[in-house]
């Protein structure tokens, strides 16, 4: 057995201790979210609030055994698979067995993962297609120009991307920006690379097309515009004089102006979005002059706009927790519910055990560490920067994606909330190995001549080493 085999077979044991927090916290974490799409699956009443396809995933898996812990079951196993499939392709980059499985295994045991992987929360099913992306672009960077020499590559990589696409409402940013990379990377094969677009918008076309008619999804979904309400609070309370009397009366039509001051605050858009006399259908219903608004009012208050976009993405870049916001995580109780969901452990000890884990990790002093994102992200930065001083550029690709969805997550969370990071941080560590070829640029040379001779096909000439050009 090859080395990359063995390393997916001994990475795929992460589920283990992921398979121990579902034993103890059965069924899973559950929020208000996670309750209004079981709802829709029990009714069968769909909306598109939450992304279609994924309540429709909680409706397909819950065919088999209908508990909402059949879905938390199977997100733990797939996430096991992926982070075995992201250790098999940086073990045929070069990379030691040890140190791609020892990422893996970090992974699985950290207190923040655990807890999300069994929450019943798009961002995990989001977080495994992300994660299959990073493993696809860590295969590409090894075959370089070659990988499109076997259309089941474009092709595999295609369905990748179209779960990020369809899994989060922001997700189509990522893949087109991706795709956009990839097109002037590989200008030269510009045909092959369309096949990968091809597969996206295919599956992406079918899903959204014949499968959300034929079950009766209302199609409606947030609007553009309501990612601007922010915006346009934060420049009404800093600087209400640039309001003409014509947009105040705009502001009046969703909400009184007192509502727009006292709701506001920048780091926490639910209690604006949210509130009570918040009237969101007017924006759905219209969103053309709202969305003008709020591109005028990021046009002439630029610096209060910089300064709200800083303030709800500082939690990806600030490790410390402020004392004056709050970081969201998986919810401790299941809130009350008409559909009797309850937790029940299935196994009493390993509740007692991950309880004190989740305790501890819980504490305000040791949030920096164990649930905030900033220190893995900046690590991960550092990694692909030393990468790029290399001039390793190939392995820049999969950092392509790691920072176009940083960039994604910053303009668009509209509030401090670890699982929107969720996919940035796992991604992040397992991009730590790649250290190894800044101090080591050989080991990659000789991984890459292995995929070539396991490859006959591929020419020597298309695989020089990454390292060094």
């Amino acid at each position: 057995m090859s080395d990359a085999r063995r390393g997916f077979w001994l990475a795929t044991l992460a589920v283990l201790p992921l398979f121990t927090w579902w034993l103890g916290w059965f069924p899973g974490f559950i929020s208000s979210d996670s309750l209004d799409q079981l709802n829709q699956v029990e009714t069968g009443e769909y909306t598109n609030g939450h992304p279609a396809a994924h309540t429709l995933t909680f409706w397909l898996i819950t065919r088999l055994w209908d508990n909402p812990g059949a879905i938390s079951l199977v997100q733990i196993g797939l996430l096991a698979l992926v982070l075995g499939l992201v250790a098999k392709r940086l073990i045929e980059l070069g990379i030691p067995i040890a140190l791609a499985v020892g990422a893996v295994w970090l992974v699985s045991i950290l207190p923040a993962v655990g807890p999300t992987a069994i929450s019943l929360w798009k961002d995990v099913a989001f977080t495994i297609g992300f994660l299959w992306v990073f493993a696809e672009l860590l295969h590409l960077a090894a075959l370089r120009h070659q990988f499109w020499a076997n259309p089941w590559n474009a092709a595999r990589l295609g369905v990748a991307l179209s779960l990020v696409w369809l899994y989060r409402h922001n997700g189509v940013l990522t893949v087109l920006l991706l795709m956009a990379v990839l097109a002037w990377v590989f200008r030269q094969q510009l045909k092959q690379v369309g096949l990968t677009m091809v597969t996206i918008l295919g599956i992406v076309l079918v899903v959204q097309g014949p499968v959300l008619w034929l079950f009766s999804v209302d199609r409606g979904r947030p609007a553009v515009a309501e990612v601007l309400l922010p915006i346009v609070a934060s420049s009404y309370v800093h600087e209400p004089g640039n309001f003409t009397q014509a947009e105040l009366e705009l502001l009046a039509t969703i909400a009184p102006l007192e509502v727009w001051r006292s709701r506001y605050d920048c780091d926490n858009a639910d209690p604006l979005l949210f509130a009570p006399a918040m009237n969101i259908e007017a924006i759905r219903s219209d969103s053309m002059p709202f969305l003008w608004l709020g591109l005028r009012t990021i046009v002439r208050d630029i610096d209060t706009s910089l300064g709200m976009f800083w303030c709800r993405a500082s939690f990806l870049f600030i490790p410390g927790q402020p004392s004056s916001a709050y970081l969201q995580r998986p919810p401790f109780a299941i809130a009350a519910n008409e559909q009797g969901i309850t937790r029940s452990p299935v196994w009493s000890d390993a509740y007692e055990v991950t309880l004190d884990v989740f305790g501890a990790a819980e504490s305000d002093g040791w949030l920096w560490l164990t649930w905030r994102p900033a220190i893995v992200i900046w690590l991960s930065l550092l990694t692909f920067g030393l990468l790029a001083w290399r001039r390793a550029w190939m392995l820049l690709l999969p950092g392509s994606l790691f920072g176009i969805h940083l960039l994604n997550v910053a303009a668009t969370s509209l509030n401090h909330e670890f699982r929107l990071a969720f996919p940035l941080y796992v991604a992040g560590i397992l991009s730590l190995p790649l250290l190894w070829f800044v101090a080591f640029p050989e080991p990659l040379t000789r991984s890459v001549g292995s995929v070539v001779s396991d490859r006959r096909s591929l020419l020597d000439h298309d695989v020089a080493p990454v390292g060094r050009r």
